[in-house]
Parts: structure tokens; sequence; C-alpha cells
């Protein structure tokens, strides 16, 4: 084969390749108040609020909230609690006592989780204290999954993930067990939208990868 014939080849697009954007991983509220720039090599989903409610995260990160968790602790506190969070889990997670309430921390406490999702976990710690997990304020995710579940509209955009990748993501920030009922789970999703609520983001992506997205039936215990 020439080397020419070679360099030609080199510059044909793969037909098995998928379509991949540069965009940046970047949010801005429409009313000026907040700001956020992740470089996540472009995969990432945003959520691009008011009031100061910017979210962006690189793709995978929320389906971590949606992870089972299974532990107990018999007897122990609030920060020892979260360390048993943190290693069990093996996420990064940090918690500091409140300081209105500063008993709190020393109170004790039998708590376990069976099969619970990990957001369950960080509530508790929550309702005690501060909670960080790799590094963001839980306290500023809980307000995007009450804002996604209330109807509020986003400046949304979804950048180079799998639809699975962006459904396990979204069942973990809403706690929604979504499911990719059709269509190709590794499709690319590349859909941004200027102004939608939650139903309406799952109709546009599920529109534009030619999938469906659909609410998995909750077993008989609420799963």
């Amino acid at each position: 084969m020439s080397a020419l014939l070679l360099m030609l080849l080199a510059t044909l697009p793969s037909s098995a390749s998928p379509s991949i954007t540069t965009d940046p991983c970047a949010c801005e509220a429409s009313d000026g108040s907040c700001s956020v720039n992740v470089d996540c090599r472009g995969k990432c989903n945003k959520h691009c609020g008011t009031n100061g409610d910017c979210w962006v995260e690189c793709s995978g990160f929320y389906g971590a909230f949606g992870v089972e968790t299974n532990l107990e602790m018999p007897h122990g506190n609030a920060s020892q609690f979260a360390s048993l969070l943190a290693e069990t889990t093996g996420q990064e997670i940090a918690f500091t006592k409140s300081k209105s309430d500063p008993a709190q921390d020393g109170m004790l406490f039998h708590v376990g989780f069976k099969k619970a999702p990990l957001w369950d976990a960080l509530e508790f710690l929550a309702n005690r204290g501060t909670v960080k997990i790799s590094g963001r304020d839980f306290e500023s995710i809980r307000r995007l999954r009450k804002a996604l579940l209330s109807g509020q509209r986003f400046n949304f955009g979804v950048s180079n993930t799998p639809v699975n990748t962006f459904v396990t993501d979204l069942a973990g920030i809403t706690g929604v067990p979504f499911q990719v009922a059709a269509g190709n789970p590794m499709t690319i999703a590349n859909v941004q939208l200027p102004d939608a609520n939650l139903a309406e983001i799952i109709a546009e992506v599920s529109k534009q990868t030619e999938t469906k997205i659909i609410e998995r039936a909750r077993d008989a215990d609420g799963r």
C-alpha cells in the first residue's frame, strides 16, 4: 500500500466512532448569579438554574448516589459513621459537625443501612452537620434533586455521554429508578436545551439518541 493511500485513509472518518463534541463543561446562570467550569474533557452534564444555583459534573458522578449501601454501626457518633461510610463505599466523604448543635456529634447511634442507596446514608449525616462528597457540598446537591423533582426549568446539557451513564446519573440524582428500555444504551448523548424541565430533558435525550428512557417499576419494598 502506498504512503499516499495510507495518508488518505488516515484522514477518513471512522463509521464506528461515536459523535464527540468538544464543548466545555461550563454553566452560567441566566441571571448572572453563578458560573461553573469543570474540566471533564467534554464528558459532562450541566443544570444551570438561577439564584446562585449552577451545577456541572463529569458524567458518572451522580451515579454514585444510587449505589447500594450495606453497613451497620452498633455504637458510635456521626463523625465515626462518616469515616465508616467512606471506608465501606470507597467514596471521599467529609463530615463537619453542626455548629448550631455541636451536641449532635456527641450523640451515640445504633445505625444500619441494608440495600439502601448511598444517598440515604449521606442524608443521615447531612441532618447532623455538613457533608461533602469528593469535595462537593452535599447540601447543594440536595437542592438539585429538589429542583429537578419539582419541575424547575434549567439550561441543561449532556455531552459525550453514553445513554446508560446519563440514565444512571439521572437515577442517582433524582432517586427515581430510571432505565433504558429500548434502543442502544451505548449511544452517545449530546443534547443542549436552553430551557427545560426533567420530563422534557428525558424526552429530548430519548428522541435524539433513539432510545426509550422510562421509570422502572419499583419492587414491593419500594426499591
